[in-house]
């Protein structure tokens, strides 16, 4: 079976990753590591990332650490998505840290936190999910 990092990266995971051209870069012990480009049909009225956009782009992130957390034998269900926008993201590249709270067998909750290509902090999402199986 193909690496859940690996598919994602080969853009055949699903079609709102694609979109966002979102690419796992590397993992270490308790981050993964995302790019994510958002285009120009991303943008609001003023110029910057839509904060929807951006919250969809944090949860296709977080989603794919906890699939990636549960071996592709659980897919998160959202239960809550929290997020606090910090600054304006503009078009383009952005940086994306994903770190998993928990994994447990009825809940499941993730932090994801969106950079711009500053490496300035633009968005704080907590995500929490149920657990459903997917039959892998």
């Amino acid at each position: 079976m193909t690496d859940v990092y690996q598919q994602l990266n080969e853009a055949s995971f699903c079609p709102t990753m694609t979109f966002f051209g979102l690419t796992h870069i590397k993992s270490d012990a308790e981050t993964a590591h995302f790019t994510v480009t958002f285009p120009q049909a991303a943008l609001n009225p003023m110029g910057y990332v839509q904060g929807g956009m951006i919250s969809a782009a944090l949860d296709d992130a977080t989603s794919i650490a906890m699939i990636k957390g549960y071996d592709r034998k659980k897919a998160p269900l959202s239960t809550n998505l929290h997020i606090l926008f910090h600054r304006p993201m503009p078009e383009g590249l952005g940086h994306i840290e994903v770190k998993i709270i928990n994994l447990g067998r009825k809940s499941a909750t993730s932090e994801g936190r969106l950079f711009d290509a500053n490496h300035k902090l633009v968005a704080t999402l907590l995500h929490s999910a149920q657990p459903v199986d997917t039959g892998q």
